[in-house]
């Protein structure tokens, strides 16, 4: 398969694109399959190398945090790249080859100041999945008028996630009980599940995960907030 310079970056981010549409995951997830996907493309030549390695690591630093070995992986590619080798295979007009070098060398600096992430298991991060959960809710509202399936509505949609890891269970169930509180439906079908499972929340479920100390206290204290909220509602 031979790829044009555009037509890496096309096929690259609808590639990447398609996976968080489609499967609903999240932006790492999409990215680390999407990458894998690309990966033994990249031996083909130094120049594929280079187009390959400059677009993902672009993808990766569009993202809130980036995997520490990752991280590591693509700066070490990047560094390598060399420029006399992908001049001689003549690939790329001048205008491409001056365009690739830039991208290079501004997505190596980009990536030097990224948050690093630890934690080895593909996960949705604490913002985005806020984002997403309530994305999904206020285009559930939209779409319907009758709001009693929204809670199991919401759980089906994020069920995968509630199950990857306990900080994106507590993630999706207070934003939906946030929700439900704000908009007065303290009564629909489900509910006290919702609450169940948040009066069921302590700091060891999430301290060795994805969340910083700093997001642990924030979803405590937002879980916290919303059962008072709920409790005196009912």
């Amino acid at each position: 398969m031979v790829f044009s310079y555009d037509e890496y970056e096309e096929d690259i981010y609808e590639d990447y694109n398609e996976l968080i549409e489609e499967e609903k995951i999240s932006k790492r997830e999409a990215l680390a399959r999407n990458f894998y996907d690309y990966d033994m493309l990249a031996k083909k030549s130094e120049t594929d190398k280079a187009m390959i390695f400059v677009i993902f690591s672009e993808i990766a630093v569009s993202h809130v945090k980036i995997l520490h070995s990752f991280k590591d992986y693509l700066e070490k590619n990047l560094t390598e790249l060399d420029f006399k080798i992908i001049q001689q295979e003549n690939k790329l007009t001048p205008q491409q080859y001056s365009d690739l070098a830039s991208r290079k060398e501004r997505v190596l600096q980009k990536l030097k100041n990224m948050s690093l992430d630890y934690f080895p298991r593909a996960c949705w991060y604490y913002v985005e999945l806020v984002e997403e959960v309530q994305k999904f809710i206020n285009n559930f509202k939209l779409e319907n008028e009758n709001t009693d399936s929204i809670v199991t509505t919401v759980l089906q949609r994020f069920g995968r996630d509630c199950e990857n890891t306990k900080s994106e269970k507590f993630i999706v169930y207070t934003t939906l009980a946030e929700n439900l509180y704000n908009q007065g439906l303290t009564g629909v079908d489900g509910i006290e599940d919702v609450k169940h499972v948040l009066q069921s929340f302590s700091f060891k479920d999430v301290s060795d995960e994805q969340l910083t100390e700093e997001e642990q206290e924030k979803l405590a204290d937002r879980i916290k907030s919303v059962l008072s909220n709920l409790s005196r509602s009912t």
